[in-house]
């Protein structure tokens, strides 16, 4: 079975997990070894982000640097269930998957594009939408961190954190630790419309009323108030692709 143009996001993510299957590699591996940038894939596997999709130019580097894993895929992969779903991550060879008892969970996050500008810095920071009631794997603990309900995993979604984190790269947080100033933190934020909504940053500065937050990539900076954090979660570092 052959595909011309552009695939579609279900085919897309289908291909994805399918390479990740029968190369070994993770989705930013795959990226790197065929001269795409990480993002190419990662935005679509394993959580897609709205409106992307691969290009035919990205199948074709896909092709020529797999050629047998992506005969093997073009013609078998069917279309993945949805990203919470137990196949979503279950075959990933970076995300070996244990039981939720003794694993820390692994969540994804897509990038939020807000139709409305309600939050005073989204036009500055960029934002996720990441639903911590459903994670998309679960891993061992790394070593001495074995507190497996205080820790959690996150994949960085887009490039705001570059070269800090880039695309693709996970992320491990931790839920008791009090942030610090200077830390590289997660923000989850309130929102009205029920949207679990978060941003990533530096934490330059904090008072009674404010955080103050920088993204890495455009060295944006933005003061969010009080009122619109739920929980700030200091990043204690990095899930390597090969653990």
């Amino acid at each position: 079975m052959s595909f011309v143009g552009e695939w579609d996001q279900d085919r897309a993510r289908s291909l994805i997990g399918c390479l990740i299957k029968e190369t070994g590699f993770s989705a930013s591996q795959i990226a790197r070894r065929s001269g795409l940038a990480p993002s190419t894939l990662t935005r679509i596997y394993p959580n897609p982000t709205v409106g992307y999709s691969l290009s035919q130019q990205s199948v074709a580097k896909l092709r020529a640097t797999f050629p047998d894993a992506f005969s093997i895929c073009e013609t078998d992969a069917l279309p993945l269930r949805s990203p919470a779903s137990d196949i979503t991550l279950k075959d990933d060879p970076a995300l070996p998957v244990v039981s939720k008892q003794s694993g820390i969970p692994v969540y994804a996050a897509s990038v939020h594009f807000p139709k409305e500008r309600g939050l005073a810095f989204a036009e500055q920071l960029e934002l996720w939408e990441a639903d911590l009631s459903r994670p998309v794997a679960y891993m061992a603990a790394p070593f001495g961190l074995g507190d497996t309900e205080r820790y959690f995993v996150m994949y960085i979604p887009g490039e705001a954190m570059e070269p800090r984190f880039r695309a693709g790269e996970r992320v491990l947080l931790d839920r008791v630790k009090p942030a610090s100033i200077n830390a590289d933190v997660l923000i989850q934020l309130r929102d009205e419309a029920g949207r679990s909504l978060w941003t990533a940053g530096r934490l330059l500065a904090r008072d009674r009323n404010l955080i103050e937050v920088r993204q890495y990539r455009e060295q944006a900076t933005a003061s969010i108030p009080h009122g619109q954090i739920k929980q700030v979660f200091p990043i204690i570092g990095m899930i390597d692709d090969n653990v």
